[in-house]
């Protein structure tokens, strides 16, 4: 016995195969499941694990898992895996969780995953992810359509993966616009993959008139217009027969009664024979006689970087095959490819010279099978034999990854929460809480019990958790804090130690000018600029009620300094010309609040504003007053104009979301308004506000020129670097 077998038996590859694809039901993808799982089981040495996504039943697919003698079916809904209850089936967070307990109880080398929210779920857990070898095709297939969560979440699965696996070169591409710092060396090419296959495939010419469809009947499969096309090709070719193999009937929320009529179609169409679902060596078989296989399918994914396998396995079965042409099939097979349809005329038309014109339709055969040689399951062995070893070359040296523990001390956290969710989403980060109780109120117990887990303290605010932990964090602790604005009106920021703190980020340039005028021994070395960020996948343009053209909006208006007077003075004034407009006041009563009442100046203010409204016959049904809560987007459907009459602000949130909703802002010139919103939205008095609702003046400006330095992707970013930086 050789030495690299016997380290191949005391030391075997573990390998877990985890998808979305159910083996249960047999389409492209349970297929490409059970291939996968077959192929790494036969690398030398290796045992591989399968977790089977509801409990096995049907054995077309499962039999040749189970027949082989280096892989192990785990049927993922056992109850010992779920607290003694029993899933019929597994969610892909299911399947997240479960992959983390395997780990955890068997220490794979390598995991397969297929399926993007599993990926997401198991950001969670960086050793676990940087084992991770992941297939990812259910995402959108142009970098334009992907939402910045989406990117955040694939650039941390591509920064600690162990390999990515793309279907096409199209997909490799996609990952390259939308992790820029991807790795190259991670990335390989896994396309489908085939049975191996005889070189002695008989001819078109020796073949029946014999046509071939093996998959799911779904809607943009085009399942049901091959069908309903039969009838006519079949007039015309009278020996001919079509063959349609599978069971899963898709149900299609936008075709009335589709699951209805495709069955009656594959019941009743005479001439067509449905064999429903049938082992995948039973396809071939009736593929190997048939003269040509259907791949046409709907227009809407002419676009796709993804192919089907059956183009693969028809060219494995020496047969032809119908396919829409598109620019990933001709650069497969060609511009001059002899069979493409991309209408049903030209499908009926195909597929009868597929079924009758042996020369062209051996052209198209010939052109599959050279596609198909490069895919069949010994080259894919040897593939990722070769790819194995590059990753574990590698990986070898890899540390186990250790999650950076970030302390966020602060009073009010509101604006910290989203920050928080894209820090933890780079799975980089494990977030604990010390909630103050107020600007210098605290449990002093509390915090130095968290003090000792942490390896960041956050400060949210600049107020007394800065000045404590300034004096009270270790050597090893990093100091990083965000600055807003009522900081400059208290005197904590005088009594810290300066040499504890590594950075104060301030939201805005005004507001670090005005800290360095009251705090002269503020260090600007220390000190950077990160604009709050705006949830852009949160707050995105609705359809607009009618009455929006007509409704100014403003959110929270306490305390006096938000000048709600100003927002009832442009109201009054618009209501002069147009009785149509209406002052919509989103958040909380200003006398909710309880510090307000020890302030007689500010009760005196609001009392005078609520009475100003009730006496005025012009305001009385004038201004509504909504209440608070996490609607914020929907309520802006009713919104035309986002007021920000402030006497002074750091930055305001409302503002941004507001336009990212496709409200216009109406900003008053507050110091620092123009540094960050723009010239484009400031008004000096009530007459320019005025006039430019009543004239239109201010023209639309597009939402990427706030996103260039606002983006929830870039402002998380930022704060990445600045958390941990050493």
């Amino acid at each position: 016995m050789s030495e690299q077998v016997k380290s191949q038996q005391q030391n075997p590859r573990k390998i877990l195969v985890c998808g979305n694809p159910d083996l249960n039901y047999i389409d492209g993808s349970s297929i490409w499941a059970q291939t996968i799982a077959l192929v790494f089981a036969e690398i030398p040495g290796a045992q591989v694990d399968f977790v089977a996504k509801s409990t096995p039943k049907r054995f077309e697919l499962y039999s040749e898992l189970q027949n082989h003698s280096s892989i192990n079916i785990i049927d993922g809904t056992q109850p010992e895996y779920w607290q003694g209850s029993k899933p019929q089936r597994l969610t892909m967070p299911m399947m997240g969780d479960l992959t983390i307990k395997l780990h955890k109880e068997n220490q794979y080398d390598h995991i397969i995953i297929r399926g993007f929210d599993i990926a997401t779920h198991l950001i969670r857990d960086l050793n676990v992810l940087a084992r991770c070898w992941m297939y990812l095709t259910d995402i959108p297939q142009k970098v334009e359509e992907l939402g910045s969560d989406q990117k955040l979440i694939m650039s941390t699965i591509a920064s600690h993966c162990a390999a990515l696996l793309c279907q096409t070169q199209g997909f490799a591409e996609l990952w390259e616009k939308a992790t820029p710092k991807l790795d190259s060396s991670k990335v390989f090419i896994y396309s489908p993959v085939i049975p191996d296959f005889e070189d002695n495939l008989i001819t078109i010419e020796q073949r029946s008139q014999i046509a071939v469809y093996a998959g799911k009947f779904k809607g943009d499969w085009n399942t049901l217009e091959m069908s309903t096309s039969w009838p006519k090709v079949s007039r015309d070719v009278p020996a001919a027969n079509l063959l349609m193999i599978g069971d899963k009937v898709h149900q299609e929320p936008t075709i009335p009664d589709y699951e209805q009529k495709m069955r009656q179609a594959l019941e009743h169409t005479e001439g067509l024979q449905w064999l429903g679902a049938l082992p995948r060596q039973e396809v071939q078989n009736h593929l190997k006689k048939a003269k040509v296989g259907l791949s046409w399918r709907a227009d809407s994914m002419n676009d796709t970087v993804e192919y089907s396998t059956k183009i693969l396995e028809y060219g494995g079965a020496g047969c032809a095959a119908i396919l829409n042409r598109n620019s990933l099939h001709e650069s497969l097979l060609g511009a001059d490819y002899p069979l493409y349809a991309n209408s049903e005329e030209e499908f009926k038309e195909k597929l009868k010279i597929a079924l009758t014109d042996n020369a062209k339709t051996q052209i198209a055969a010939d052109k599959l099978i050279t596609l198909a040689k490069a895919h069949t399951f010994s080259q894919r062995v040897q593939d990722i034999g070769d790819w194995l070893t590059k990753v574990e070359s590698k990986n070898s040296t890899r540390a186990s990854y250790k999650k950076t523990k970030v302390l966020v001390a602060g009073h009010d956290l509101k604006f910290f929460t989203l920050l928080q969710n894209k820090l933890e989403k780079t799975g980089l980060f494990e977030f604990k809480i010390d909630q103050w109780q107020g600007h210098n109120k605290h449990s002093e117990k509390q915090s130095r019990k968290l003090l000792e887990w942490a390896d960041v303290i956050f400060c949210e605010w600049c107020l007394g958790n800065i000045k404590w932990y300034s004096h009270n964090k270790h050597a090893h602790h990093r100091l990083v804090a965000r600055f807003h604005a009522q900081e400059n009106r208290a005197n904590f920021m005088n009594e810290v130690k300066w040499e504890s703190i590594d950075h104060i980020s301030f939201v805005s340039n005004h507001t670090r000018d005005e800290a360095k005028e009251n705090f002269p021994e503020l260090p600007l070395e220390k000190t950077s600029i990160i604009h709050n960020l705006l949830d852009e996948d949160k707050f995105k343009p609705l359809k607009k009620t009618g009455e929006a053209a007509y409704t100014l909006g403003i959110v929270g208006v306490t305390p006096k300094s938000k000048r709600l007077d100003r927002a009832i003075d442009l109201l009054e004034a618009l209501l002069q010309h147009d009785e149509r407009f209406i002052l919509r006041v989103k958040g909380k009563n200003p006398l909710d609040y309880p510090w307000l009442h020890r302030r007689p100046d500010e009760i005196s203010y609001y009392q005078e504003i609520f009475e100003r409204i009730n006496s005025s016959e012009l305001l009385r049904y004038k201004v509504i007053f909504d209440p608070p809560g996490d609607d914020v987007n929907e309520w802006f459907r009713m919104v035309g104009y986002i007021l920000s009459p402030s006497d002074f602000e750091s930055f305001h949130m409302a503002v941004g979301e507001g336009f990212l909703t496709g409200a216009r802002p109406i900003i008053w010139s507050w110091k620092g308004a123009s540094d960050i919103w723009g010239n484009h939205w400031v008004i000096k008095t009530l007459n320019d506000a005025k006039r430019d609702i009543m004239e239109g003046h201010r023209s639309e400006t597009p939402a990427s020129l706030l996103m260039d330095k606002m983006s929830s992707q870039k402002v998380s970013a930022q704060w990445q670097k600045v958390i941990q930086k050493s």
